[in-house]
């Protein structure tokens, strides 16, 4: 089961983390809670709502079926053929659980139909998403045992490119890492993203709910942009583990320190995004509050430099550096000047702690 859901499931989120997030920066930086919530009620009360639901988990089943036929038939996924030894009950209970991984989107978006279901009395309109999810469970099974029983014993060679792009790939330390970032590491860029979006979105859901000054969505938003680490730390490796020979360009130091600033500034967008689509904080005030989190996460990603890697004791260190930042702002230091503070002092250090 594991084999399964490792080589197919996540080759298949991996292979499409940029795809997840465009959607996920059009769910949550074009879409308002509101809306979401319009598009819910539409489909549990719309005369053509459960259908159109239907129709939209059908598109994206097909995909996911397409997908799975087209990986299976590579020379590298012929191990997948020896699922044929296992029982017959046996093998269709692991394909049912790797659809189950395929749909994982679909799933999470039936909770909150069930939420809004619950919140505005519309349970007696929910009860078609469950023959929904088990026909298409249903469909995914049903093609991974026929690719099983009917496998492929060539590989079809490929010819030239019917689309091609009229401009050449990008000659772009910045464009490289992202490329990095979602080939290799999509399923952390996506996890990661959809994490730090749902903070943002929790925190200005939160301030909404009252009368707060700037400190409060600073302190919320300081930990959103700092739940990018992981994805912080990946872009370490890339630069320690897989472009090695990047450190011994002659380029100056300075601009290493703008390359890390930029990708880093590329990295924090989406959550913002998020923040801007509330319409709760004025232009200047997001701005800050960005600045701040850029210098946050620019820290951590020095602390990386210096140890070289990740030593045990990470989690105390941004656990008492957050709680530091917390306390300067609560005692109303400027916001911008912390930023500022730190993205200076990141400059200083970079020269010193980065080592070539």
């Amino acid at each position: 089961m594991k084999m399964l859901l490792i080589s197919t499931v996540s080759a298949f989120f991996r292979q499409r983390a940029g795809t997840f997030l465009v959607l996920l920066g059009l769910l949550f930086g074009f879409l308002s809670a509101n809306e979401h919530h319009a598009f819910a009620v539409f489909f549990l009360t719309g005369t053509y709502g459960m259908l159109t639901l239907f129709g939209l988990w059908l598109i994206y089943t097909v995909v996911c079926v397409q997908f799975l036929i087209n990986t299976w038939k590579l020379p590298e996924y012929t191990f997948i053929f020896h699922a044929r030894t296992w029982g017959t009950g046996t093998r269709l209970r692991r394909f049912a659980g790797q659809a189950t991984g395929f749909l994982q989107p679909i799933l999470y978006y039936g909770a909150y139909l069930l939420i809004v279901a619950i919140q505005d009395k519309l349970l007696g309109r929910l009860w078609p998403v469950i023959p929904f999810y088990l026909i298409l469970i249903f469909l995914l099974t049903a093609m991974a045992e026929w690719r099983i029983r009917t496998p492929v014993l060539y590989v079809p060679v490929k010819g030239n490119s019917v689309v091609r792009w009229p401009f050449r790939r990008p000659h772009s330390w910045l464009f490289w890492s992202v490329e990095w970032l979602l080939r290799e590491r999509g399923i952390t860029l996506l996890v990661g993203k959809l994490g730090t979006m749902l903070a943002a979105a929790g925190t200005m859901l939160y301030y909404s709910t009252g009368e707060y000054d700037i400190r409060m969505p600073a302190v919320g938003m300081s930990l959103a942009y700092l739940l990018n680490v992981g994805l912080s730390y990946e872009l370490y490796r890339w630069e320690a583990e897989v472009w090695l020979w990047g450190r011994s360009l002659p380029v100056p130091v300075i601009i290493r320190w703008g390359r890390m600033v930029a990708v880093h500034m590329l990295l924090l967008l989406p959550e913002t995004l998020v923040v801007l689509r509330s319409g709760a904080l004025s232009i200047i005030e997001i701005v800050q509050l960005y600045t701040l989190g850029l210098a946050c996460l620019i820290m951590t990603h020095l602390y990386f430099y210096k140890k070289a890697g990740l030593p045990e004791n990470a989690m105390q260190v941004l656990l008492f550096g957050f709680v530091g930042l917390t306390l300067l702002i609560l005692y109303k230091i400027p916001i911008l000047l912390i930023a500022i503070a730190g993205l200076l002092f990141s400059a200083y250090a970079f020269q010193k702690w980065c080592k070539i």
